[in-house]
């Protein structure tokens, strides 16, 4: 299966059990809403995914130069 299809079927997932929980509680265009946002999200998911790490990789450091108190 695809990286699409995965997160397709993520974020439909997802939005059932939202649904569930508190779909009394929110209009049709709020549940648009919310539904944008777990596409985003499970998007961005899908694309760390695609991101192959090796055992020896590090996380990136970054470097801020002390400048002095005050």
């Amino acid at each position: 299966m695809s990286d699409t299809n995965d997160a397709q079927r993520d974020s439909e997932s997802l939005l059932h059990l939202l649904q569930q929980h508190y779909g009394d509680r929110l209009t049709p265009n709020e549940l648009e809403e919310v539904k944008k946002g777990i596409d985003g999200i499970t998007a961005m998911a899908a694309a760390l995914r695609r991101v192959k790490l090796e055992n020896s990789d590090e996380p990136f450091t970054v470097f801020v130069p002390y400048r002095g108190k005050g």
